[in-house]
């Protein structure tokens, strides 16, 4: 048993090699006849592994004249990195996402260099991400430096990519999502709030705080601020309780906690592999 897991992880590995060559290499493409396994299980450490598609829909490994292959996404999700396709070059990447503080309150994904979710966007006919947060603060009659971002990523919604715009001043959150490809706003809303993003939530007997509610969520997913890219972290309302909106990335995987401030109850968890 342990030597067919070798082996079969030795294949992915090659699988993953195969595809950073045959990007730059000039070969013909050919048609050829595998069999997909669902047979097959994939398991890491000791963990069963399922692989799902961009809709959501479970694949299997493919077994081709007696090597097992993976998709692409799949072996990113083994390795904990992002699969990144370049259309005009034909080009797959896999990339780790990265940043070099990992003790702010929220980090937004930066808008220069191939790894950025946005560029990636954009070199598919969209617009960035900078763009996306320009658009928000035209929308709202403001300029980037009056106001304070707290939410700001690519996201698919009934299947049209968009980007999940925050952003507060005064006391006022604005929230959009506006279309990847045209940057149209789909939807706009204004609320006021009584706390903050950078703030304790006040007016309770004990409150845990933004940096403990993090600490938390990592916890609940098993991972370190260093695996992790935080796309939102910000105090809130639910039913009339002050709680924690924590999210983060890691690879192709988001985690999603709400926490109540309180006392640390974790009251919802969510992952999601897009």
């Amino acid at each position: 048993m342990l030597k067919k897991k070798v082996t079969l992880i030795a294949a992915i590995g090659l699988c993953a090699v195969g595809i950073a060559v045959g990007a730059s290499a000039t070969a013909l493409v050919q048609k050829v006849q595998s069999e997909i396994r669902p047979d097959f299980t994939i398991a890491v450490d000791g963990k069963v592994q399922e692989f799902k598609n961009a809709q959501g829909e479970t694949v299997y490994p493919m077994l081709y004249e007696g090597t097992t292959y993976l998709p692409v996404r799949a072996i990113g999700e083994l390795m904990g990195k992002t699969v990144y396709w370049y259309e005009a070059d034909k080009r797959i990447e896999l990339k780790t996402e990265q940043t070099t503080v990992t003790d702010a309150d929220v980090i937004v994904p930066g808008t220069s260099g191939a790894a950025d979710t946005g560029t990636a966007a954009a070199q598919n006919g969209g617009i960035t991400l900078s763009r996306a947060k320009e658009i928000a603060l035209e929308k709202a009659g403001l300029k980037a430096d009056e106001v304070t971002f707290t939410k700001a990523k690519l996201d698919t919604d009934d299947g049209v990519r968009e980007y999940d715009i925050e952003f507060y001043k005064d006391g006022v959150e604005y929230s959009a999502e506006i279309n990847a490809a045209d940057g149209t706003v789909r939807s706009w809303d204004t609320e006021r709030r009584d706390i903050y993003p950078t703030q304790n939530v006040s007016g309770q007997s004990s409150d845990i705080g933004l940096d403990r509610a993090k600490e938390i969520a990592l916890e609940k997913a098993g991972l370190s601020a260093s695996d992790v890219t935080f796309t939102e972290a910000k105090p809130d309302y639910d039913d009339g309780r002050y709680v924690y909106d924590i999210e983060f990335r890691r690879g192709r995987t988001e985690y999603s906690a709400e926490i109540l401030a309180s006392d640390g109850t974790v009251i919802s968890w969510d992952t999601d592999n897009d």
